[in-house]
């Protein structure tokens, strides 16, 4: 049998603290809602330049059927991959290129001046004066030239004729052959079977970016682009710079999906834009590997295509990008994130929010270099995973713009350093649940403009100084279950914009400071579990705007201000395991929002008429260990809607009202054990359908239990599954004061308490 719990763990179950945590500006939507309106990811269309061709020059000495021309247009053509194939016919105007650059636009072999002496001689015999002919006949005359040619005998003439037709053939022959060559050498480059010569299997479905052929970027030869991009990642290496071709790590399995399998097929080109957009596909595609990548949750379009999406098909899942093209959010929330943060993560230098958050299998520290590297970010959530190290200093005196902080529910440790005091920009900085330990360098988070501080759970130690009333900004204070000590300073009462404070579970000692009064705008309020002495301030009185007081398990002394009847906004009253005094002041019966009253272990000696008038909302009340005295009011059966009564553990006598059976039909839970009551335990009881636990031991109660009350236990179908009562034999040979055939547990008896 379940032995019923300590009158200390009914504290610690017993109540919801509807813990205000406020507003903290995070990311929570699937559309990565960052801190601000403008940082808000949409899907748009970018159409982002790629850079042109770049010139190359031609060789100005052209061969005399413009060879050299042919070549370097087809050579150009196709390594540069225009529409993933080559076209025979590019139409354009003119043949050779006047200037020299060797773009004869079309495959005609002869020269100029041959296809004009065609056109003119009937003999369609090509004449010696072409300024690329054979003879170079250049420093003749015209006519000198064609006298010579018609003064050789016939045979002769024939014999040339059939000589420089037959090698005009081979020519064109070879350079068909060269031509072909090319052709299939590009073709072999690009790879077969997706758009832009991709290589993409039968799954691969990502979007394929610049398929407009005239934006296509300029390709090189395999060996080139691996030569060349393996050059590039070495001199901006952040692991080492032989991590990348070390087999295995995720740099050198990003660095081969550049090289051999990317559908992008980028090459570096020289070009500072170019350089860029390889360094961001290759930082994504080492985060993809070095996080577990093929095993995430959602995964779509990760490396096929374009990383930020082209012409209305969507980017790689979970990364948003600006209109340059440059990766401006990535945002991971429960994806099954596996391993460590890279270091190449910090190449993505334009990046803004980057959230990793929920995933426990993200371990390791964060990486230096995303402090040094990431110099536009405004928002940093590295939350709840498996993060551990301290919080790189680079953090503090690189990252100028960050606006959020967000590392809560790792296992960090460390001292917050007074570098902090670099982010004047900063907002919000939340660590809760840690190891964070040290002072907490007030002085230096008062140099910026904080609106929320969350340090919860952590080490930090020493006073709360008074530098933190020097925020005026600030609004939320959350500095519970920490080691602080010393007393609350008075300054406190300068932070006028606060909207929830959380003290709870430190060292500290002392009065409240009557400042707290100035703190209209506060809705929370808790300081329990520590040890702050003295009276409660009537200057509470003033903190209109309050919806939770929490300032229970201190050593506060005294009567509860009537001054409390102000808080006409009041939800919840936790006061428990102090050293009040005196009659629940009247007043609480002005608190119509009120619907937890817990006010046990205390030495309060009344329950006043008055709260009957909060019926209509209070839900739960709490009076055990106190010293109340008389018998319990009826005014306790006008609190209609009721869940949850603890009246044990007083000086209570008399009868139970049957009217809480008959009105209290939503009670749950009811503890009337240790005190003096008489009589017969209601039959009205038996209308609690709803009830759960029912203690009555301890009493002097006499007589049978209704068979209806019985009927509400879990062996009969019912809910109640805690059920004692005086049913044992208090002297042996005695019979029992209550005869109880249902219950669970019956005293006297060793596992009975009180």
């Amino acid at each position: 049998m379940v032995l019923r719990k300590t009158h200390d763990e009914f504290i610690d179950e017993g109540i919801e603290e509807n813990e205000y945590a406020g507003e903290v500006g995070i990311d929570e939507s699937d559309d990565f809602s960052a801190i601000m309106e403008d940082t808000i990811i949409s899907d748009i269309d970018i159409d982002r330049h790629v850079p042109e061709e770049a010139d190359e020059d031609a060789d100005e000495d052209q061969s005399t059927f413009g060879f050299a021309s042919v070549t370097s247009s087809i050579t150009r053509e196709t390594l540069a991959g225009e529409s993933g194939r080559y076209s025979a016919s590019r139409e354009t105007t003119g043949a050779n290129d006047v200037e020299g650059r060797g773009e004869t636009g079309r495959f005609d072999f002869m020269s100029e001046g041959t296809k004009d002496q065609t056109d003119s001689d009937v003999s369609g015999v090509p004449p010696f004066n072409s300024p690329g002919g054979p003879s170079g006949g250049a420093n003749r005359s015209a006519s000198a030239t064609k006298k010579a040619y018609y003064d050789e005998p016939d045979g002769a003439r024939r014999r040339r004729r059939l000589f420089l037709i037959g090698g005009g053939v081979l020519v064109v022959a070879a350079v068909l052959i060269a031509v072909g060559l090319v052709v299939a050498s590009g073709n072999k480059d690009k790879g077969g079977g997706g758009p832009n010569g991709s290589d993409l299997s039968e799954n691969d479905s990502g979007p394929i970016a610049n398929a407009n052929p005239t934006e296509s970027p300029t390709l090189a030869p395999t060996e080139t682009r691996e030569r060349d991009i393996g050059d590039l990642l070495r001199t901006v290496a952040l692991t080492s710079p032989d991590a990348v071709f070390v087999p295995g790590t995720p740099q050198n399995h990003a660095f081969q999906w550049l090289v051999d399998t990317d559908p992008l097929r980028l090459g570096p080109d020289g070009s500072h834009k170019m350089n860029n957009r390889i360094l961001q596909r290759y930082a994504l595609a080492t985060f993809y590997h070095a996080t577990g990548g093929g095993n995430w949750g959602s995964r779509n379009n990760w490396l096929q295509g374009d990383e930020c999406g082209y012409q209305g098909v969507q980017g790689w899942f979970g990364v948003g990008c600006n209109d340059l093209g440059m990766v401006r959010v990535l945002a991971f929330d429960d994806n099954n994130l596996n391993g460590e943060i890279p270091n190449e993560l910090a190449l993505l230098t334009a990046i803004e929010n980057l959230v990793l958050k929920n995933n426990k299998g993200l371990t390791g520290t964060i990486p230096d270099d995303i402090g040094s590297n990431m110099i536009e970010m405004r928002q940093l959530a590295l939350y709840n995973n498996g993060l551990t190290g301290s919080i790189p200093l680079t953090v503090f005196n690189g990252l100028t713009k960050l606006l959020y902080l967000n590392l809560q529910d790792n296992r960090m440790d460390g001292k917050l350093p007074p570098d902090i005091g670099n982010l004047k920009s900063l907002r919000k900085l939340i660590l809760f649940n840690n190891d964070f330990n040290g002072p907490l360098h007030a002085k230096e988070i008062a140099k910026g403009q904080l609106e929320y501080l969350g340090l919860s759970g952590n080490r930090f130690s020493g006073s709360i100084a008074h530098q933190i009333g020097n925020i005026p900004t600030l609004e939320f204070l959350y500095l519970d279950e920490n080691d602080f000590t010393g007393t609350i300073d008075t300054k406190i009462g300068k932070l006028t914009e606060l909207l929830s404070v959380n003290l709870d579970s430190n060292r500290l000692q002392g009065s409240i400071p009557t400042e707290f009064g100035n703190l209209v705008n506060l809705e929370y309020w808790s300081m329990r579990n520590n040890s702050l002495s003295g009276g409660l301030p009537t200057e509470v009185g003033n903190m209109i705007s309050l919806q939770t007081v929490n300032l229970a398990t201190n050593k506060i002394a005294g009567s509860i201000p009537e001054e409390i009847g102000n808080l006409v906004k009041l939800k919840n009253l936790y006061l428990f395991q102090n050293k009040l005094q005196g009659e629940i002041p009247a007043t609480i019966g002005m608190l119509e929002k009120l619907k937890v009253i817990f006010l046990s272990s205390n030495e309060l000696i009344g329950i006043p008429n008055e709260i009957s008038d909060i019926g209509d909302t209070l839900v739960e009340l709490y009076l055990s260990d106190n010293r109340l005295q008389g018998t319990i009011p009826d005014k306790i059966c006008e609190l209609v809607n009721l869940e949850v009564l603890f009246l044990d553990t007083n000086q209570l006598k008399g009868q139970i009202p049957p009217c809480i059976g008959n009105r209290l039909v939503d009670l749950k839970q009811l503890y009337l054990f240790n005190n003096g009551l008489t009589g017969q335990i209601p039959e009205e009881f038996k209308n609690l359908e709803k009830m759960t636990a029912l203690g009555l031991e301890n009493n002097m109660f006499a007589g049978d239990v209704d068979e209806g009350i019985c009927a509400l236990t879990d062996e009969e179908g019912g809910l109640l599954e805690e059920f004692w009562s005086d049913c044992a034999n208090r002297n042996s040979g005695l019979e029992a004061e209550v005869d109880c055939a249902c219950c669970d547990m019956c005293c006297p008896g060793a596992d009975c308490q009180g």
